[in-house]
């Protein structure tokens, strides 16, 4: 279904304010606030309703399918959260099909990068602790212990990969492949 540039205007900044807070709360909470995506979800089918019309609608409704459906296998074996799955619907939702399912294979590929870089972390994090404190014995400081403490944080806590920035990652990527940005701002 051609989105003519109305309907991409009025969709670009809540969908763009939508991943951007879900990508930081999952950082900073490791959750998808419900708060957050049912109201997106209910601005995106006005919209897609009241710009397209019953088409809009229903591309709305596939699209939330087509979103949910691309994460849901990840989900069903333990590699996402039922946030994670509900965030990329509320994508398609706004977008529709075909961009929900780019916008997933988008953050497929983009959080395996990230996926690589936090276990690169967790590994090279230890090591890296275990140099500056031993820098820091030979500036004779006594307390190393407060750098180990400050690095490694609660480790409950880091254990938990957040998936939504990648999610947000793939979604821009997928507005800017889509041309969005191009043809709202001209």
């Amino acid at each position: 279904m051609p989105i003519d540039d109305p309907l991409k205007a009025a969709i670009l900044l809540p969908l763009i304010l939508v991943v951007t807070v879900c990508a930081i709360t999952d950082i900073s909470t490791h959750r998808i606030p419900n708060i957050v995506l049912m109201p997106a979800l209910a601005l995106a089918f006005v919209i897609n309703s009241l710009l397209a019309g019953f088409p809009g609608f229903l591309e709305c409704v596939l699209g939330l399918f087509f979103g949910m459906a691309v994460l849901f296998p990840l989900y069903f074996v333990g590699g996402t959260s039922a946030g994670d799955v509900k965030l990329l619907g509320v994508v398609g939702a706004y977008l529709g099909t075909t961009a929900a399912v780019t916008a997933g294979l988008a953050t497929f590929v983009i959080g395996g990068v990230f996926g690589i870089v936090f276990i690169a972390w967790r590994v090279i994090e230890p090591i890296l602790t275990t140099h500056i404190e031993q820098l820091l014995r030979g500036f004779g400081t006594t307390e190393p212990s407060l750098i180990r403490a400050a690095v490694t944080q609660d480790k409950t806590k880091t254990a938990a990969f957040p998936y939504a920035p990648a999610i947000a990652c793939g979604t821009y990527f997928t507005l800017w492949h889509l041309g969005y940005f191009s043809q709202v701002t001209g």
